[in-house]
């Protein structure tokens, strides 16, 4: 079976729970795209380290990821720098980007490690891909972080850059293939449906909605249920299209 889950965002417990109730083996697979880390989670370098011993596991990559990748790299040269005080000006900017995203609970995660394990995650992240595509008998799929942004039904994937696939999100009320179906995280889907149906009100962050379930329309997949805002996390079982919940 092949699954795909996204915005995990540092909460392994969810993460577990989801692996366990769709029983997931090694003749499975699992797509993750992206945002693994950082967000109110708190075991971002415990979700990094199992997902990397998981040979049936592919990451994608999220602005999440893409974020921490040099800024990890930052803090393994500055290593007797705790508070950056000696960093030249970008990469002091570039490490308060990161941080005003949430990834102040990940540097704290990322020096707790033993040197070992902090190359292994930097090595780790990457190698996350940028997209993947899946094609499962007569459905085919179309695996990214956030969406296709300047997309063309005559671009190939190959030929778009990093930034329009990790940070902003797609039209949902259009459909970009007729013949295969994209899959998407970065968006909490409760945002889709209000933007979709305005009459639905708005939902604060921190608290549930009915709405925290996974988007299914115009060959749109749309799996960031918000755990990290007060919702729940999914997975999608691409066979067949079911979906599993955890909190």
């Amino acid at each position: 079976m092949i699954y795909c889950m996204s915005d995990i965002h540092g909460h392994y417990s969810g993460y577990k729970a989801l692996l366990s109730k769709i029983s997931f083996k090694s003749t499975d697979t699992l797509y993750v795209l992206g945002n693994v880390i950082d967000g109110k989670g708190s075991s971002s370098m415990k979700l990094l380290l199992d997902m990397m011993m998981r040979e049936n596991v592919y990451p994608i990559i999220g602005d999440h990821e893409y974020a921490a990748i040099e800024c990890l790299s930052i803090l393994m040269e500055n290593a007797d720098d705790p508070n950056f005080k000696g960093l030249p000006k970008e990469k002091m900017e570039q490490m308060a980007d990161w941080v005003s995203m949430g990834g102040d609970k990940t540097i704290k995660e990322f020096r707790a490690l033993d040197d070992e394990k902090r190359e292994m995650v930097v090595d780790y992240l990457s190698d996350f891909s940028l997209y993947e595509e899946v094609e499962i008998g007569s459905k085919k799929f179309v695996l990214v972080h956030a969406g296709i942004n300047n997309f063309s039904p005559d671009k190939e994937l190959d030929d778009y850059d990093i930034y329009e696939l990790i940070n902003d999100a797609p039209d949902y009320s259009k459909k970009y293939y007729d013949d295969k179906y994209l899959v998407t995280g970065h968006m909490p889907t409760r945002r889709i449906f209000e933007s979709q149906y305005p009459l639905i009100g708005f939902t604060p962050e921190g608290e549930s909605s009915p709405y925290d379930k996974v988007y299914m329309e115009n060959n749109h997949i749309a799996i960031n249920c918000g755990i990290d805002i007060g919702g729940k996390l999914c997975v999608v079982r691409l066979d067949d299209m079911s979906v599993f919940y955890a909190h």
